[in-house]
């Protein structure tokens, strides 16, 4: 069994820059209706809801089009028409990429990797739901003004410095703590 590594302060800075992109998506409300329609497109029976991908039991609604890329909203939001239900191996493996050249790649955990029987089909299906939602990105900076985005961003940037920061800080301390250790004969690396 392999030893588990402390996390540092800086490997949240993704979870970070994640919370400021959601925070300012906003979310549509689908009605029942449209929810039976999609899965209609999709060929999923509303009362055995299964994966987009792969078929396999769904656990999630993965967003088909990504929120974030770069680091920076994409424009598009949380609506039906931008997400499908989606196994929870699928939508960690599909991460931000675009859904179908993840589908038919050979990145680990894609469909094609794991050698999904009706891939075609899949793939035609989630081709029609696009067709169908014929979501467009929206222009989120224009929306709110370059001042108000530009505040955002820069809010961002400051946090993610103050983590290198108290990173570097700690680090100090880690390192004072480990000769002390070694000066009193205890367990240090």
């Amino acid at each position: 069994m392999k030893f588990k590594k402390p996390l540092k302060i800086t490997s949240r800075t993704s979870s970070v820059t994640n919370g400021f992109v959601q925070a300012i998506i906003p979310s549509v409300e689908p009605s029942e209706d449209e929810v039976v329609e999609a899965l209609n497109i999709l060929g999923i029976d509303p009362n055995n809801m299964t994966c987009a991908y792969c078929a396999r039991p769904s656990t999630d609604w993965d967003h088909l089009r990504p929120l974030v890329r770069n680091k920076r909203p994409t424009g598009y939001i949380n609506e039906l028409r931008n997400l499908v239900p989606s196994c929870g191996p699928c939508n960690q493996s599909k991460s931000g990429r675009n859904w179908w050249e993840w589908m038919i790649s050979d990145a680990k955990g894609s469909p094609k990797s794991r050698a999904i029987r009706d891939l075609d089909v899949r793939v035609a299906r989630l081709q029609r739901f696009e067709a169908w939602g014929a979501v467009e990105p929206l222009p989120l900076r224009e929306l709110v003004g370059s001042q108000v985005w530009d505040l955002h961003w820069k809010n961002l940037a400051d946090i993610e410095e103050r983590m290198y920061q108290a990173q570097r800080h700690a680090d100090q301390l880690k390192q004072k703590i480990e000769m002390s250790l070694r000066e009193k004969g205890g367990c240090a690396p």
